[in-house]
């Protein structure tokens, strides 16, 4: 059966907020299940910030194997667990800012690439552009424009187009310096094992900075939807009726084990009908919301926008 993967990046700054911190515990349950995943902490940056990689991935979908930590990128070795025949390297970067550092960066993703051939899949913040186009306004590094243009020939990779917006980074100035700095590269042998795929911008609610890219993938898998069981349930009148009146139906004839399971099928079935009728609209509104600001982010790149 064909279904819908996705691979989600995010460039997140100000973790020391409870609300992006939030966002990035909850948001891999919500949309993938985050199962497994691996880190690299980076050396602070020019504000003596603590930086950081975080790669996850859902088991159900995918396995994964020979991780590999540089110090701008981790990079690990994908395939389905349904088709172990098909897999592919992803890296993710997480571009310095200092011109000599690039050097490094781009040096470092040229020597794994020499190392480890196969589909590749590459992205991340870069904190570079290769095109005039990817920023509003003149004020260009030629010079590494050039350099990062380079690498991408040397190594036969094009980039994902991404629909929607031109810009993924704004200084949130009030005339803004906009530039597309996260971005997605594959080679050509990854596009032919994915045809079906498409790279989009999420709205910046969570962001001041950047907006979410999420690529959707269409994979062969087997799985059947499961139940996920949401936590600010219990903070919504009518949760603890839910579960009591579907917890006190009596099985007679099973041992204690079957008892239990059948109990917990019921209290599931009952709390997903419960949230499809109760709690929808909440959802709705939120989706709403975000669709607003996403509209506003699209029209920031071409004016200037008012409070």
């Amino acid at each position: 059966m064909s279904s819908l993967a996705c691979c989600f990046v995010w460039n997140v700054r100000g973790l020391n907020g409870r609300a992006r911190r939030n966002v990035v515990r909850e948001f891999p349950v919500k949309k993938g299940q985050l199962l497994n995943h691996v880190r690299l902490r980076l050396p602070p940056g020019d504000e003596c910030v603590r930086r950081g990689i975080l790669l996850g991935w859902n088991n159900d979908c995918w396995t994964t194997s020979d991780v590999h930590k540089g110090r701008y990128t981790i990079s690990a070795k994908l395939s389905a667990p349904s088709a172990s025949t098909d897999q592919w390297w992803i890296t993710v970067v997480y571009g310095p800012q200092l011109d000599h550092e690039k050097v490094e960066f781009l040096d470092e993703l040229l020597h794994f690439r020499d190392s480890h051939p196969g589909p590749w899949f590459l992205c991340g913040d870069f904190n570079m552009i290769y095109r005039a186009q990817d920023k509003n306004n003149g004020r260009l590094d030629r010079r590494c424009m050039r350099r990062f243009r380079a690498f991408l020939n040397r190594v036969n990779l094009e980039e994902l187009n991404l629909v929607g917006r031109r810009f993924t980074w704004s200084n949130e100035r009030e005339r803004p310096t906009l530039e597309l700095l996260d971005r997605m590269f594959a080679s050509m042998d990854w596009f032919v094992a994915f045809p079906n795929h498409m790279l989009k911008p999420l709205s910046s609610d969570c962001s001041d900075l950047r907006c979410y890219l999420l690529l959707q993938l269409k994979v062969n898998t087997d799985l059947k939807r499961r139940f996920r069981f949401e936590s600010f349930w219990t903070k919504l009148p009518g949760f603890d009726d839910v579960v009591a009146a579907a917890w006190e139906p009596s099985v007679t004839n099973a041992d204690p084990f079957r008892v239990l399971d059948h109990k917990l099928r019921n209290v599931a079935k009952a709390l997903r009908r419960w949230s499809n009728t109760k709690i929808g609209s909440v959802r709705l509104q939120l989706a709403m919301a975000r669709e607003v600001i996403q509209r506003f982010d699209e029209e920031q790149e071409s004016r200037t926008l008012l409070p």
